[in-house]
């Protein structure tokens, strides 16, 4: 029989009782002396006393009051100084780094905007009844106005109330474009970069306009390609309509 109350399981023990058992049985069951037994009960039931003794003489403990120079406080107060600084720069910068990707979007969607009714702005700026007037605003301030405005409808809108606000738009890309074609001449890859200005100029400039399936028939090319074609046609063109801040021109 076992008479080592430290290897006795007291909760056992005490969970027997707890059922009904007797020592004697407990006793049998377990392989020790009944007197194992009560011992193993009243260590059982004397612990959480103890556990709370312990936790209250924790909690009587002094606490440690640790004293610091006027040295050691200026310099733990120059760390934290710096280390916010850094946080609140890089906090700084990604919201920089987000609100200009977020003018880059905007101006490629306006470029595309811009294209898809180029055709409809060069007729009424030709046949508009209102005249045109002088106008201090560039073509820069009319494209810079569009950043503000989130519907595509008032944007063309906001443009054609002005007869002589929709010639400058319309110069304007006429001028950027002959300047991309320009750019292609010259370029290294100057076969694909002509391909990809004939490309968008077939998509929304020409007199009558292709489909992509018609396109790719012409270039000879996949819509696939067509359509990627467009994509970068389309970068370069607004790093020129809008001007490259904010654009990863390829």
């Amino acid at each position: 029989m076992k008479t080592d109350n430290k290897n006795i399981d007291a909760g056992k023990v005490a969970a027997l009782r707890l059922a009904g058992w007797r020592t004697e049985r407990i006793a049998a069951e377990m392989g020790i002396t009944p007197e194992a037994v009560e011992e193993a009960l009243r260590a059982h039931a004397e612990k959480p006393v103890q556990e709370q003794k312990r936790k209250a003489e924790e909690e009587a403990k002094p606490e440690k009051i640790v004293c610091l120079s006027a040295t050691e406080l200026r310099e733990i107060y120059e760390k934290a100084a710096a280390i916010g600084a850094r946080e609140a720069l890089k906090t700084f910068e990604q919201e920089r780094k987000k609100e200009y990707s977020h003018r880059a979007d905007k101006r490629l969607r306006n470029t595309k905007l811009l294209l898809r009714n180029y055709h409809m702005l060069k007729e009424h700026a030709e046949n508009s009844v209102f005249g045109r007037t002088q106008m201090k605003e560039s073509a820069l301030d009319i494209l810079e106005s569009m950043m503000s405005i989130y519907n595509d409808e008032v944007i063309i809108q906001s443009i054609k109330n002005s007869a002589t606000r929709t010639a400058i738009i319309v110069s304007h890309i006429e001028t950027m474009f002959g300047l991309y074609y320009s750019y292609c001449d010259r370029s290294t890859n100057r076969e694909i970069d002509l391909r990809r200005y004939n490309v968008v100029w077939d998509m929304y400039m020409a007199e009558d306009t292709l489909s992509a399936k018609e396109i790719a028939e012409k270039q000879n090319i996949s819509k696939d390609s067509v359509y990627s074609d467009l994509r970068v046609g389309i970068e370069r063109l607004t790093a020129l309509i809008f001007g490259v801040d904010g654009l990863n021109v390829r």
